[in-house]
């Protein structure tokens, strides 16, 4: 007998997060304080669970990058302005169900989360920052490419999220 995986949904009360353990222990407590920033509007949580117990999660945000930091695809064309963002700000996965893709999932359901808010609100790239080298792997495989400034930091414009979907 398989086990049914919920599709990404908010995070919300009833939702177990204690047990939760990606092999990282900052990201393990952002998803205690997950509701709470959600309520406070400073991320959005979306989760994938079974019985309700949080198995991966990825938070959105918006924010902005100065024209410096961006790459050169992102900053063409733009005044020096700051340049709208929406950050994925984590993505995790429970290290029980980690090597079943689901990490590809979830950035794939973001990205498209992503798309369908640019069409009520200017958004130029998704922005990135990953926490090592074979995060950074990850994200480069879906077009990611890293910032001039810092090579943890990765940026995806979001004509290439469209194309990814």
């Amino acid at each position: 007998m398989g086990i049914t995986l919920s599709a990404p949904v908010k995070i919300e009360k009833k939702h177990i997060v204690e047990g939760f353990d990606c092999g990282n222990s900052l990201l393990n407590k952002w998803l205690v304080l997950a509701l709470q920033n959600q309520q406070s509007d400073a991320a959005t949580t979306f989760v994938v669970h079974t019985e309700n117990r949080v198995i991966a999660y990825y938070s959105l945000a918006a924010g902005s990058v100065n024209h410096d930091t961006a790459t050169s695809r992102i900053k063409k064309g733009l005044s020096k302005n700051p340049i709208p963002v929406i950050l994925l700000a984590r993505l995790a996965i429970d290290r029980e169900y980690q090597g079943k893709k689901i990490g590809k999932f979830l950035l794939k359901d973001a990205i498209l989360r992503i798309v369908r808010a640019s069409e009520e609100i200017g958004i130029r790239a998704v922005l990135v920052h990953a926490k090592d080298e074979k995060a950074r792997s990850f994200y480069e495989k879906f077009g990611f490419e890293e910032s001039p400034i810092t090579p943890l930091t990765l940026m995806l414009l979001l004509k290439d999220a469209r194309a990814c979907n």
